[in-house]
């Protein structure tokens, strides 16, 4: 049964880097192929370490929620080693995709503008990190409002942001890291508040 687990975790973990790369890939290629410029490596590669990191949340969360379901179908409960993970893994998520959507407000300081017109820009385009922040601090002891909060924030990132097929990259490197962040909050307050192996804040 061990065995079975670990070729099936192994099975899946490979899936899912490939799946990552080739992600990383389509989006990256379009840019590339369609920049006159032609940008070097040097250029390219902070860009890709960047956008990995919403990718890596994407098909981290995916993992840990199937390798969490297998384990309570199977058991009625998850192990305390992958219920440790999961208890914190939406927590440092959340704290990763705000720094990522943070990144965003940077873009800002370019523009030729007053000092007081630089700053007003950066925290209007930073008010969804503000938000995520403020939800992160009340969900942070309590999953079920984490649950509810990303769930309810990944619905409205989804209405406001993925409109057509060209917005499918706000689809993957938003809306979809934030609802497995909601799924996550819900494995951690449905599943693992009973058992005796979370650790204690």
């Amino acid at each position: 049964m061990k065995t079975e687990k670990s070729r099936f975790e192994r099975a899946l973990l490979i899936v899912l880097v490939l799946l990552f790369l080739l992600t990383q890939a389509a989006v990256f290629y379009p840019a590339l192929a369609n920049d006159p410029a032609k940008p070097g490596w040097w250029e390219v590669l902070p860009n890709m370490l960047i956008i990995s990191i919403p990718l890596a949340l994407l098909y981290g969360s995916i993992y840990l929620v199937i390798v969490a379901w297998r384990e309570h179908t199977a058991s009625g409960q998850v192990e305390p080693r992958l219920a440790s993970i999961i208890h914190w893994a939406p927590r440092v998520a959340a704290i990763l995709i705000t720094g990522f959507m943070s990144l965003f407000s940077l873009d800002v300081f370019e523009m030729q503008a007053s000092p007081l017109e630089l700053l007003g820009g950066f925290l209007m385009h930073n008010i969804p990190s503000f938000a995520m922040i403020v939800l992160l601090v009340f969900a942070w002891k309590r999953p079920v409002v984490g649950f509810v909060a990303f769930l309810a924030a990944g619905i409205l990132f989804a209405a406001l942001f993925v409109r057509s097929f060209y917005a499918l990259t706000n689809l993957l490197m938003f809306v979809l890291p934030i609802l497995l962040i909601a799924c996550l909050f819900y494995i951690d307050w449905k599943w693992l508040g009973t058992q005796s192996s979370l650790p204690s804040e």
